[in-house]
């Protein structure tokens, strides 16, 4: 493969991965400023994204088997692109609605992305940045001018990625269904304790920090601070994990900073909210390990294992995401759910070590994305003499 080809699917990688967190980074910023989003209402709109990308990774085989890949990545951005601009509109009712569709779409492609990406670090640093971008511009154009707008401008950038999607010649080899070489219960239950984490994270650090008297601008700031923090771990755990040969002792490393930034946030949240915002951030790195396994733990591209390890595994985070809501509810006061998230980061470890244990030793990588020709039609896949 040439080095222009295998910079212009990088980027297509690296563009389609940004669209994956704003629709929800955006929304955790702007949460307290949303007039129509209640107590009850609130906490929904936290664990709603987790279940919607649950079922749209369940169903994301079906759908690809049915209409080919290249087509099911162009309903998932078009998808995108119209929930993003639909939700905003109205009240309650269209902004759930909205942003469980719009988490449909983003299953479609987060689902798809780390087969093709194959480990590829333009994958995990594409879906930090566009976390963090969620998270730093939604704040400021808040107060510049409304939460429909802050919201509704993401429908932007899933439409260049729409376009640029329908410029990128031929078609996606389908990800075969294979079974996978590790224990994908144990994987399953790691992803879905960590999404439980990250997703708090994006969606009650700021609540959590206005409720401790830090001034919302701060508040705001804290949570882009955390979100790039990550940006430099998105970049460098997938070297990590694929170099690694005690993975169990990289679980429990990435795990210690989200340890220290609950502990902080429990326990004197305002005495140093930058610092819980830098070690809740680079915590981050847990997702960008286990997206990573998933990518590269099986023997051939297998939409199955990732459609499992996704489907189930943000279904766990959307219950536990809703615990943690609901026992703030009940309590007036976030102690009892920052608890319970630090006895979660305890299963985070303890399912890693198991599924990180129990596996086969991994296959050499393959490049992400190269572009051939078979006969008159285009085709793009992954480098099989990359391996």
């Amino acid at each position: 493969m040439s080095r222009a080809a295998n910079t212009v699917s990088t980027a297509v990688i690296f563009v389609l991965a940004i669209n994956l967190r704003p629709a929800v980074t955006s929304l955790g910023a702007a949460l307290p400023d949303i007039s129509v989003a209640r107590e009850l209402v609130a906490a929904v709109l936290v664990a709603l994204p987790l279940w919607a990308i649950g079922l749209g990774g369940w169903a994301t085989p079906w759908l690809c088997s049915r209409v080919g890949t290249h087509r099911t990545v162009t309903v998932a951005l078009v998808g995108l692109v119209l929930s993003l601009a639909g939700r905003v509109l109205g009240g309650s009712a269209e902004l759930l609605i909205g942003t469980a569709l719009a988490c449909l779409s983003i299953a479609v492609l987060g689902t798809m992305l780390p087969l093709l990406a194959k480990g590829s670090a333009a994958f995990t640093f594409g879906l930090g940045l566009g976390s963090t971008a969620g998270a730093l511009i939604t704040p400021t154009a808040v107060m510049s001018s409304s939460w429909r707008l802050a919201l509704g401008v993401w429908a932007t950038a899933a439409l260049v990625a729409q376009q640029v999607w329908q410029r990128t010649p031929g078609e996606f080899v389908s990800p075969r269904r294979a079974s996978g070489t590790v224990s994908a219960s144990a994987l399953t239950i790691h992803f879905g304790l960590i999404s439980t984490v990250t997703f708090l994270v994006m969606g009650w650090l700021p609540g959590i920090l206005r409720d401790a008297g830090v001034p919302p601008t701060t508040a705001g700031a804290c949570l882009a601070l955390s979100m790039a923090m990550g940006l430099p771990m998105m970049l460098l755990v997938p070297g990590w994990t694929r170099r690694c040969r005690n993975q169990t002792l990289l679980v429990g490393a990435l795990a210690v900073p989200n340890m220290i930034g609950v502990t902080g946030l429990l326990v004197a949240p305002a005495a140093a909210p930058w610092l819980w915002a830098v070690a809740t951030g680079t915590g981050m790195g847990s997702l960008a390990f286990v997206l990573t396994t998933v990518s590269l733990r099986s023997k051939d591209s297998s939409l199955a294992l990732s459609a499992v390890v996704q489907g189930v595994g943000y279904v766990i985070a959307g219950f536990g995401v809703l615990a943690c809501g609901w026992l703030h509810t009940q309590t007036g006061a976030w102690r009892t759910p920052l608890l319970l998230v630090l006895a979660i980061l305890l299963g985070q470890v303890w399912s890693g070590h198991i599924a990180v244990s129990r596996r086969a030793p991994a296959p050499p990588v393959a490049r992400p994305l190269v572009v051939r020709r078979q006969g008159d039609a285009s085709e793009i896949g992954s480098d099989p003499a990359a391996a």
